[in-house]
């Protein structure tokens, strides 16, 4: 199968929530975007401009076939993608503290008691959030941008008719949660070929787009932690899907066990395959 290769960039037109886990009432945010959020806001859109005439879960299971996504980061000229350092994890040159301070936010919310209009019970949460435009106060605010890479079998490509039609398709996608309030707004704001990711060359002509790691190279998406020597960090990766309608709304969890964090480095080179939710599985 021939993938084709795009990179694109994102520009934040509200907060943006990845939900990570929770720190007492603090909802915590990831610092990038999954593979799997943006093929699921994908999906969506392509069944609201008419592009596919299926269900949402048949589309769903379309564009897992014919489109793949990379992770997303934050981008000022280059991607910050973490990277797990002797000097603690850091993103490009800023340590994870700078990089908190210049890109995440927070807001306290609260669920509103329907007969009283009063604040509900217990129901008091912080959500945190990658903020759409920068925090440092020392510096003019900027917008901020997300890049990561599209991969587009010839089916897809000819389904969407050209580069242009692309552009059309991916003018705004909405990721992440707390949606009902507006947050998770991206519109594009770059798409070009591409050849490589992150300088990472790829592998042309297999059923699923793959990447060559030399010794020492970051992982930029999550890997099943299964006979892969890394540094870095581990954790269980689980995510909610909506299998029937939204009254099942996340009932349903999908699970890709316990997994090397993007940014942790690979310690044996390797060939690596982007699986259909994004998740890079060894396969040499």
């Amino acid at each position: 199968m021939s993938w084709q290769c795009f990179q694109l960039t994102f520009e934040l037109f509200s907060p943006l929530h990845i939900g990570f886990h929770k720190v007492g009432s603090v909802q915590r945010t990831r610092h990038y975007i999954p593979a799997r959020n943006l093929l699921a806001s994908s999906a969506e859109t392509f069944v609201r401009s008419g592009l596919l005439h299926h269900s949402y879960q048949d589309a769903l299971r379309w564009v897992q076939e014919h489109l793949t996504f990379s992770y997303f980061f934050v981008d000022e000229g280059q991607e910050l993608v973490p990277t797990y350092t002797n000097e603690g994890l850091k993103y490009g040159d800023l340590s994870r503290e700078c990089f908190e301070h210049r890109y995440i936010s927070a807001r306290v919310t609260t669920a509103i008691e329907a007969s009283t209009g009063s604040a509900e019970d217990g129901s008091l949460h912080e959500v945190e959030f990658i903020s759409p435009h920068t925090l440092d106060a020392r510096q003019n605010p900027t917008t901020t941008r997300m890049s990561g890479y599209m991969f587009v079998t010839d089916e897809a490509w000819e389904t969407m008719g050209n580069e242009t039609a692309l552009k059309t398709r991916l003018t705004e996608l909405q990721v992440g949660g707390e949606r009902r309030y507006g947050f998770g707004r991206l519109r594009l704001a770059g798409c070009k070929p591409s050849t490589g990711i992150c300088g990472i060359p790829l592998t042309h002509g297999t059923p699923r787009p793959q990447v060559q790691l030399a010794d020492n190279s970051r992982f930029l998406a999550h890997v099943p932690s299964g006979g892969v020597r890394a540094r870095g960090m581990i954790e269980p990766l689980v995510g909610r899907v909506t299998q029937a309608d939204s009254r099942t709304y996340g009932r349903t969890l999908t699970r890709s066990g316990i997994c090397w964090a993007p940014g942790s480095i690979c310690e044996e080179a390797g060939v690596f395959e982007f699986a259909e939710e994004g998740v890079w599985t060894r396969i040499q």
